[in-house]
């Protein structure tokens, strides 16, 4: 029998696969990726050698690569280089929430990624934040975009809505619900916003 002029299995397609899974389902196991993929467990590890690791971070790459910046752009001072790495994070974990609780098991490897916390530290460093204030600066937009993600995700009604046992809840429930655009984004804006004003004061006030 002549052999396949391509191959079966390729680790883009590997990467999909598993994407998939995890979207639908949350979590995604080697044996299972195989059989939704019609091969054997052993095959996968010819493209993905460290197996689920390998996977994951691939999963990190397919997700992340491209949406978040890796250089600021003309006279963009720290603040606006942290929006846009922000953003571009926070709409790629939303786009997959289901990821966010596999890639916080890990290291961070990927290259492409680690390109862009590079970038950030380095904006950080440049305009004033000594390194290791940066790195916690780092960590906190870390923090708060991948919360943002999985909020992201939540259901609709994040909160039991009672206005008999919990009339302030229930009427600021009702009050967010009454305003056009998503809850989630506008939430991430209000955060966003407050947080690089507090990393602001900080900074000037030499505390960074």
């Amino acid at each position: 029998m002549a052999r396949p002029t391509s191959p079966l299995l390729s680790r883009g397609g590997i990467l999909a696969a598993a994407l998939e899974l995890v979207d639908a389902d949350g979590d995604f196991t080697m044996p299972r990726l195989a059989r939704a993929l019609g091969v054997s467990s052993s095959s996968l590890y010819h493209h993905v050698p460290g197996g689920r690791s390998d996977v994951v971070e691939g999963l990190r790459n397919l997700v992340c690569a491209g949406r978040m910046p890796t250089e600021r752009t003309g006279s963009e001072g720290w603040r606006a280089f942290a929006e846009h790495w922000a953003r571009g994070y926070r709409g790629a974990m939303a786009a997959h929430p289901h990821v966010v609780p596999l890639l916080t098991t890990q290291t961070v490897s990927d290259p492409a990624v680690l390109a862009s916390y590079e970038a950030l530290v380095h904006v950080l460093v440049q305009d004033g934040f000594d390194d290791a204030t940066a790195l916690h600066v780092v960590a906190v937009l870390d923090c708060f975009v991948l919360g943002s993600a999985l909020d992201a995700g939540a259901p609709a009604q994040v909160w039991a809505d009672d206005d008999g046992s919990r009339p302030h809840l229930s009427r600021a429930v009702d009050a967010a619900r009454s305003r056009p655009g998503d809850r989630s984004a506008t939430t991430f804006e209000l955060g966003l916003t407050s947080l690089l004003t507090g990393l602001e004061s900080a900074r000037e006030g030499g505390d960074a």
